[in-house]
């Protein structure tokens, strides 16, 4: 067994609405899931004391993940053009079939005054 990452694309979030963020379809050789990592980031803008958090989620009609929520760490912003970054990686272990395509979303828990991005990931264990 070998150890491989997959991510996302880096996309749009529609604040406290539940936004897909992207589809990813495993490697043939995977077998299983062993960590999932998720975060959302933010431009300049942020003028006053706000709080960066929601929740991930994700969904498969192939996979036994589905659904799986798991939360955002807060960051918190106190000055202009501050930028979050705050992966968690989060241990697991879900089986996993080759091909099998899962999707992410993310849920901001309040709306703020910049446009936020988010990504996640998933940390695997194939042949």
């Amino acid at each position: 067994m070998a150890t491989k990452a997959q991510m996302s694309a880096l996309t749009a979030t529609g604040d406290t609405v539940k936004t897909l963020i992207d589809t990813i379809t495993m490697i043939q050789s995977a077998k299983r899931i062993i960590g999932i990592w998720c975060y959302a980031v933010a431009a300049a803008g942020l003028t006053i004391a706000e709080s960066v958090t929601g929740v991930v989620e994700f969904e498969s009609d192939d996979s036994p993940i589905a659904p799986l929520q798991l939360p955002l760490d807060i960051v918190n912003m106190l000055t202009s053009g501050a930028v979050a970054f705050n992966p968690r990686i989060f241990p697991v272990d879900i089986p996993i079939n080759g091909q099998a395509k899962i999707k992410g979303s993310v849920t901001m828990d309040m709306t703020q005054t910049s446009a936020f991005k988010a990504r996640f990931g998933f940390i695997i264990e194939a042949d």
